[in-house]
């Protein structure tokens, strides 16, 4: 388990979010408001969010698999 825990918040723009994701290697981040988790942000919602036409956008936004 890891000590320094990297999250946002959730006002944290795209480019904030990708920085922290490259900064410490990770592909989610949890959302912390007033001290309590209340969400995960994923490398894939940044996909989305940034270039809805990408092979990554168009996987993170399909349904789930049943």
């Amino acid at each position: 388990m890891s000590s320094d825990i990297a999250t946002v918040g959730p006002d944290t723009d795209v480019e904030e979010a990708a920085r922290l994701m490259r900064r410490y290697s990770v592909r989610r981040l949890p959302v912390v408001e007033n001290g309590a988790p209340v969400g995960i942000v994923s490398i894939g919602d940044l996909a989305i969010e940034e270039d809805p036409n990408s092979a990554l956008a168009d996987i993170s936004s399909a349904p789930p698999n049943a």
